[in-house]
């Protein structure tokens, strides 16, 4: 940009005055994230057609099948648990958005599927312990978004936060019981989130990188992996990702479940996801 001021020899007294001022368009009005659909299912596990525009799911294109959950952060990236990636390639991952009821598409619409381009697993991911344990999915082509498809929004402005005490929401295709079916359709089931050190009472290896949620007889279950821990914020009513489902034990059993803490992997996020302009705002 440039800004001048021409004059000539016979001006006198010119003053010139000029305000620069850079505009942030990811936090304005028009930035969008975390939206939901209003519903009418009220309490229950299951939740309505199309609630949660940032669901997704990783696909097996072998076996065309579910198997792990995944958010929408981007028009080209998800995000997800690393290990729901462990020995697989992008030509056997598809990526499902806009889905609710997996056994029919008359429900909605809004269902896609795309092709991967890429994957990103954190460099220091370890399949053992699960430690950062968390991957970025690149699709091919462009996610178009609408009321029923749209990114989450990430905690850009709670990246320490403990989110000790707060209730989040979990959600996903997996079996309801321990090595019972899988869901047909998007589940819901809200958690607390527990201190750091109590969770370390039950899991002396966990870090902070990690979260813990639990609520009695209600867990994430097998084939939930990857999904999303959405964090209602109070005051805008927009859903953040604060966790992504990692592991847990029994499938609502007396012990919590382990999530990765997203805040702490903030700058990971935008190194590998270059150009993308993010809603800053929660």
């Amino acid at each position: 940009m440039t800004v001048e001021l021409s004059t000539s020899f016979w001006s006198s007294g010119v003053k010139f005055l000029c305000e620069l001022q850079a505009i942030d368009d990811t936090s304005d009005e028009n930035c969008r994230c975390g939206w939901k659909k209003p519903t009418k299912i009220v309490g229950g596990m299951e939740t309505g057609v199309n609630e949660y525009p940032m669901m997704a799911g990783l696909v097996d294109t072998i076996e065309i099948d579910v198997y792990c959950g995944a958010t929408i952060i981007s028009e080209r990236h998800v995000i997800t648990a690393a290990h729901c990636l462990t020995d697989r390639n992008v030509n056997d991952i598809g990526v499902l958005v806009g889905d609710h009821d997996l056994s029919t598409g008359a429900d909605t619409n809004a269902s896609r599927l795309y092709t991967v381009s890429r994957f990103y697993v954190h460099p220091f991911y370890r399949d053992v312990s699960l430690e950062n344990d968390i991957a970025i999915v690149m699709v091919n082509s462009i996610i178009n978004f609408s009321e029923e498809i749209g990114p989450v929004c990430l905690p850009f402005q709670h990246q320490s936060d403990s989110f000790a005490g707060s209730y989040v929401d979990l959600l996903g295709w997996g079996t309801t019981e321990f090595g019972g079916m899988k869901s047909k359709t998007l589940q819901k089931i809200t958690v607390t989130v527990i201190t750091y050190p109590e969770c370390r009472r039950q899991y002396p290896n966990v870090s902070y990188n990690q979260l813990c949620t639990y609520a009695k007889g209600k867990d994430a279950c097998q084939f939930d992996s990857g999904g999303p821990d959405l964090w209602q914020n109070p005051t805008t009513k927009r859903e953040v990702l604060v966790g992504i489902i990692n592991s847990g034990f029994g499938c609502g059993g007396d012990k919590p479940g382990i999530n990765v803490r997203v805040g702490t992997y903030i700058d990971w996020i935008l190194a590998v996801t270059p150009g993308v302009n993010y809603c800053k705002s929660e």
